[in-house]
């Protein structure tokens, strides 16, 4: 166990941690400031379930065409916690202005995790300040407040701490596995996408410390089980809602389909432009919406999923074109209407891919984790319109190893002889 990973943290540490909170606040606020309109109006899903909740119409309406009636079409996580929001404030200007605080606070304590993150992975907290500063000052990260991107991001963060912990404690094996399970059943109802970063992470715990076998069965099984129960009210209301099983969200059909057809791009803010959205979303299209209404929610998800295996099928080469054109937006963006954004990241998926290679020089095990993480998450995303905030929930994983690259490289230049 390296020392860095126990104990109370040295003065500079938490000195560190400070610095990097005050200055993500900073410019957080600032970013916020240029965007006065958070986007909690219509036509954002979670906020429109979050008014329905709070309304007492239950969960249900996500989108802005008409009422469809109840839904599973977003997780269930954000929208309660709009909705309680919505409750204390009313549906005024406090709302917003909560919100926007809310998230302002969440980028900054997502800032100040790389630092325990970079300690735990890296041995070292400073590629982990390289890595907030970078992402704060540049900046790397939009705020988007309407959607579950940051609250994602933080809760993987805190997650992976936690049970690197967890899994190093005295505790009974059983005990930690039901804690780390239940933590991952609350990151997957705010963001289904995250089992595969559970699974790999705790793959990687399991590599790292070599627990035997039996106490690696014991410690699977309770994490499971514990994931499972938290999951387990949402999945039976959806039982019994809708008559069908599925892992928190049911709109991969509608996504699959609005993604997939002669009018789509690769990257949605295209589609929203060329008319497609207008065409082919429930959200915008008052014919889609009403379909969503009178066939139920499930029923017109399986039948767009039918359509789009239709089309991918007949249009085999042009589907291939589109899923690497996303592949390559998810990890280099197009600028778009945010080009600073879409560089900043350009730069951390490139220093990153240098982070890993001197992270895999020095056999450092948490390359293995990284490389599973970064290969298993967006597996999803290459199938359907890519748009930047996909990434944010796991770009964290890139930071790090870029914040490796940017320290090494700031050594060298010091090193260097002035001439």
């Amino acid at each position: 166990m390296h020392a860095a990973e126990v104990g109370t943290p040295s003065k500079l540490y938490t000195q560190a941690m400070v610095g990097v909170f005050v200055v993500a606040v900073l410019m957080v606020s600032w970013q916020m400031a240029l965007y006065p309109t958070a986007g909690m109006g219509k036509y954002f899903e979670s906020v429109d379930v979050a008014r329905s909740l709070a309304a007492g119409k239950g969960f249900a309406d996500p989108f802005g065409a008409l009422e469809t009636g109840p839904t599973a079409h977003v997780a269930p996580l954000l929208p309660l916690i709009l909705a309680g929001v919505l409750r204390l404030t009313g549906d005024t200007p406090r709302f917003t202005l909560v919100v926007m605080v809310l998230c302002v606070a969440l980028h900054a304590l997502h800032m100040v995790l790389l630092l325990p993150l970079s300690r735990l992975l890296l041995a070292d907290f400073r590629p982990g300040v390289w890595a907030a500063l970078y992402a704060s000052i540049v900046p790397t990260m939009p705020v988007f407040p309407q959607w579950e991107v940051i609250w994602s991001a933080t809760g993987a963060m805190l997650f992976c701490l936690a049970t690197a912990r967890l899994v190093r404690s005295r505790r009974p094996y059983w005990i930690q596995g039901a804690a780390g399970g239940a933590l991952c059943g609350l990151l997957l109802l705010l963001n289904p996408a995250q089992l595969m970063l559970c699974g790999a992470w705790m793959a990687y715990l399991w590599f790292r410390d070599r627990i035997p076998l039996r106490q690696w069965t014991i410690l699977a099984v309770s994490f499971l089980v514990a994931a499972a129960l938290v999951l387990a009210p949402w999945t039976i209301r959806n039982q019994r809602q809708f008559g069908a099983l599925f892992l928190v969200r049911d709109n991969f059909g509608l996504e699959l389909y609005s993604s997939n057809a002669d009018c789509a791009d690769a990257r949605d803010y295209i589609n929203g432009l060329n008319g497609c959205h207008e065409r082919m979303q429930a959200n915008l299209n008052v014919h889609e919406a009403e379909l969503v209404r009178d066939m139920g929610e499930v029923n017109y998800n399986r039948s767009r999923l039918a359509i789009a295996k239709q089309w991918i099928h007949d249009h085999p080469a042009r589907f291939a074109g589109l899923a690497l054109r996303r592949f390559r937006e998810f990890w280099f963006p197009s600028p778009g209407e945010a080009g600073p954004y879409a560089y900043s990241v350009w730069v951390v998926t490139a220093l990153s891919i240098a982070g890993l290679i001197l992270m895999a020089r020095r056999r450092n095990p948490a390359v293995l984790a990284i490389l599973a993480i970064l290969a298993l998450y967006p597996a999803v995303y290459y199938v359907v319109q890519s748009a930047p905030r996909f990434r944010f929930p796991i770009l964290w994983v890139s930071l790090l190893p870029a914040g490796l690259a940017m320290q090494q490289a700031f050594a060298a230049l010091r090193k260097r002889p002035i001439r």
